[in-house]
């Protein structure tokens, strides 16, 4: 008996000491862990687009399974901003390991200091902060070299609104998107050596996005080099040249890479070679300098400036990457279902009266004839519970059982391996309680404002493996959430063909290989729409349009008018298609060349999945397709009416608008740009003359236009005026040419002056 005693006491003790060591076993292994949060890019980071977090794990205790938590510091209330989600990866730490974890959160939660948690069990392992810099309002350019930086350093201008930044090739992102709070990044050999494959194609994606690649000492340039396919020179050797480098350069000789210009414009053109040269690509441009960062010397601010992309007009100094400011018109008219129409008023109206004589005249008259008139204090309320109940089931929230989704895309393409894709979301919950969105792979997905649970809580945003899921907890009865994504898609296909200038006429065919069956698609040339109706996947269309001698270009409310009709408020037919063209037409920032395609898909993307409970479902959407084509012009003289180049505005000054009917111009001025390159000419062309084209009278201040050479603005006569080649080098510069207007444009929009092009092409 008493060795039963001894043996029950041994065992109660072990387990007592078991206890024990389990119960401090959290807190040694949280003394074992520690955690360091980087941001990428160097720290940068701008409040409008999403940041890049670097969380290194080091354990050195047993391994576990948790999570990694990002949310607003509880302790300083005066930081937080409502409506931003929490952002949580779950994660997997080997014992006595190393481990590096990476999660994508927007700028403007990193701006609010946000905690970072290690997560385990319940219990904080380890915590850290988001420690960067925002930065906005400034060109931010990456160096990724050394040699770069000191040299790039030393020739900023002073007072330059510039952030130079220096970034190991081996801190670069391996996604375009992650690259975003970068204007211009310059590459040199010894970095290009250290660049992955995903890190070559993120770049490249990034330039098609808006981004400016500058190529110096031709860095990977070279016949197999890895930015071959996009430079603007292929290299093949080296030469001596006088270093001049048309005007941008003070120095002496200069001894650079050599080689052909195999696309885009050569800037400075030496010896015959083109030292310096640009190639748009997409939203963006590829600049290629032969010479080193060492050799080029402290007297080429010019060339500095040229290769930070400095020299880019105004409106396209910024990126495209607004996930935040491209997706508020899609948001906003996405929670305008047509699905949840209810009837119109003067149904509901004529409905109730039907009711009302019902239960009244009619009712009263049978009763009566039965001599049952007793019976109304029964028959009055049913009807009324009869006809409450009807007008309940058959509301729009409340035939669903499950839920009913929106989605609307724009979906821009590049090429027919990458194309953009934005879209917003709208999903009404009928049964109220938990939701989950999930997007499709590799999208960068968060939910909008105004989507936090009764209590306060708010949405969490789960990320792993290039997956995202939203989840929304306690929403209400009826009610609905919204969310949106921005993502490259590969492999989308493209509008395929040839668009040619014969005369005065526009001609080719075009092949929809995109695989989604497009409506009302239309072709726009600067001021002009072509419709082109319905093109089915698979279906060809010839196009032929004879471009009107005088078409002096409309403003953007009439061109979206002419494109998607004036649905100005919900429940018009066109509501949805004006929202969305609204920012995605002609924006002002980091518009592509050439003609533009456009045209409709009615369904969902396939961006978007909803986690239900069963019952019924449904998902809708509508997709924009966007595509620019580049135009063909045979070898020969050619002519571009006014109106085919729309200008683009520069610095504009005290506007106001007055009425619905009218915009008056105060007594500022807008700055127009007319960029011949905005034709989309492929073939290399020589410009001979540029006539200006407007109605006598039609402003009511001079126009004036920029004369380069001697720095000052001159007056054209009214209505216009012809620059002839011998006048050209006064009024072009690489392309463009600039005007100034003032005072009113008679008519409901502004109507700038249209410009024509008279050229060789060779």
């Amino acid at each position: 008996m008493r060795k039963r005693i001894v043996l029950y006491s041994n065992i109660l003790l072990c387990a007592l000491a078991l206890a024990v060591v389990a119960a401090a076993f959290p807190s040694s292994a949280a003394a074992a862990v520690g955690m360091k949060v980087r941001p990428g890019l160097g720290g940068l980071y701008k409040t409008e687009q999403p940041l890049e977090l670097l969380i290194t794990v080091q354990n050195s205790g047993p391994g576990f399974e948790g999570a990694i938590l990002v949310r607003q510091d509880e302790e300083q209330p005066e930081r937080r901003r409502p409506n931003l989600a929490q952002f949580i990866l779950n994660v997997k730490v080997p014992a006595d390991a190393r481990e590096q974890f990476r999660m994508v959160i927007p700028g403007e939660l990193a701006s609010v200091n946000p905690v970072v948690e290690l997560v385990s069990g319940g219990l904080v392992l380890a915590e850290s902060r988001v420690e960067g810099v925002a930065v906005g309002g400034v060109r931010v350019v990456l160096a990724l070299s050394e040699e770069i930086m000191e040299q790039a350093w030393q020739s900023k201008s002073p007072g330059t609104e510039m952030q130079l930044k220096y970034l190991s090739p081996g801190e670069l992102p391996e996604e375009s998107l992650l690259l975003a709070a970068a204007d211009a990044i310059l590459i040199d050999p010894s970095s290009v050596s250290s660049l992955n494959g995903r890190q070559v194609r993120a770049l490249k994606e990034w330039v098609h996005l808006g981004g400016t690649l500058s190529l110096m000492g031709g860095a990977g340039a070279g016949v197999d080099g890895v930015f071959s396919d996009v430079s603007p020179v292929r290299a093949t050797g080296r030469r001596t040249v006088d270093g001049k480098l048309a005007g941008l350069r003070s120095g002496g000789p200069l001894d650079v890479a050599s080689g052909e210009l195999v696309a885009g414009r050569a800037i400075a053109l030496e010896n015959g070679v083109p030292v310096l040269a640009r190639r748009e690509l997409g939203r963006g441009q590829v600049l290629y300098c032969g010479a080193s960062p060492g050799d080029l010397g402290a007297d080429a601010r010019g060339v500095w400036s040229t290769l930070f992309g400095a020299s880019a007009e105004p409106e396209n100094k910024s990126l495209s990457f607004r996930p935040m400011g491209y997706m508020g018109p899609l948001l906003h008219a996405s929670s305008y279902i047509p699905q949840l129409s209810g009837p119109p008023v003067p149904v509901l109206v004529l409905l109730w009266l039907i009711y009302v004589a019902a239960v009244g005249p009619l009712l009263y008259f049978i009763l009566r004839r039965a001599d049952r008139r007793d019976w109304a204090w029964v028959l009055v309320p049913a009807g009324a519970l009869v006809a409450a109940g009807s007008f309940y089931l058959l509301s729009p929230a409340n035939r669903l059982q499950n839920y009913l989704a929106q989605t609307l895309a724009t979906v821009e393409i590049f090429s027919p391996e990458l194309a953009e894709v934005r879209a917003g979301a709208t999903v009404v919950v009928a049964r109220g309680g938990g939701l989950a969105v999930r997007a499709a792979d590799n999208m960068y997905c968060v939910p909008s404002g105004n989507n936090d649970s009764p209590d306060g809580q708010p949405a969490l945003v789960q990320q792993g493996e290039g997956k995202t899921v939203v989840n929304f907890g306690g929403v209400q009865y009826g009610s609905l959430r919204q969310v949106y994504a921005y993502g490259l898609r590969q492999g989308m296909g493209s509008i395929e063909g040839r668009l040619y200038l014969d005369g005065k006429s526009v001609k080719g065919d075009l092949v929809n290989k995109t695989g989604l069956d497009l409506r009302d698609s239309r072709l726009v040339l600067g001021g002009r729409v072509i419709r082109i109706g319905n093109l089915p996947a698979g279906g060809t269309v010839h196009v032929e349009e004879t471009l009107e001698k005088m078409n002096i270009p409309a403003g953007q409310e009439m061109l979206l008018a002419e494109l998607g009709g004036r649905g100005n408020r919900p429940g018009d037919p066109f509501y949805r298609e004006r929202q969305m063209l609204s920012e995605n037409v002609y924006g002002e920032s980091g518009r592509p060349a050439g003609i533009q395609f456009i045209g409709w898909h009615d369904g969902p993307p396939g961006v978007f999945e909803v986690a239900g409970k069963p019952g019924q479902r449904e998902d809708c959407g509508l997709v924009l397709v966007k595509q620019a084509i580049k135009m063909d012009i045979a070898a020969g003289r050619f002519h571009l009416p006014a109106g085919f180049i729309m200008p683009r505005r520069g610095d504009l000054k005290y506007t106001a608008v007055t009425g619905a009917e009218s915009k008056v111009i105060y007594d500022g001025h807008v700055s127009l740009v007319y960029n011949i390159d905005d034709a989309g000419i492929r073939s290399n062309f020589k410009i001979e003359a540029l006539d200006f084209q407007y109605a006598r009278g039609q402003f009511t201040y001079p126009v004036e236009i920029y004369n380069h050479q001697q720095d000052k603005w001159e007056q054209l006569p009214d209505g216009g005026r012809k620059i002839t080649a011998d006048e050209l080098s006064r009024y072009l510069d690489d392309n463009k040419v600039w005007l100034k207007v003032a005072g009113e444009s008679p008519g409901p929009y502004p109507v700038w002056p249209g410009l024509a092009v008279e050229g060789v092409v060779s």
